[in-house]
């Protein structure tokens, strides 16, 4: 089995993500929705890179900061309590929360 990575994500598959913070994990399974920027939505980090002419997550959120669109967001839908919600890039990676856990994924 391959390890599921944000690079990885395609929209309509049902991936267990969420973050851990210390010995707790809180990961459940969630469906992708997509990646998106303002009101932009793209279906992987390729083309959402390529739009914005980066190669790497850092130099994405500079470019979205540059031009003030805003957050960029990986947008997820909570399969078990039926919620959507967005891990944001922050420091060249996508997070949770106020605490800014990593996006973290099980296999």
């Amino acid at each position: 089995m391959t390890k599921t990575t944000v690079t990885k994500l395609v929209p309509g598959n049902v991936y267990v993500a969420g973050y851990t913070r210390g010995q707790r994990d809180f990961r459940t399974p969630n469906r992708f929705v997509g990646f998106k920027v303002g009101e932009q939505v793209f279906s992987n980090l390729k083309l959402l890179k390529q739009a914005y002419g980066v190669k790497n997550l850092r130099d994405l959120e500079a470019e979205a900061d540059r031009l003030e669109l805003g957050s960029v967001t990986a947008e997820f839908y909570d399969c078990d309590d039926q919620f959507f919600w967005g891990a944001y890039l922050w420091n060249g990676a996508f997070r949770v929360g106020s605490s800014a856990d990593r996006l973290a994924f099980s296999n």
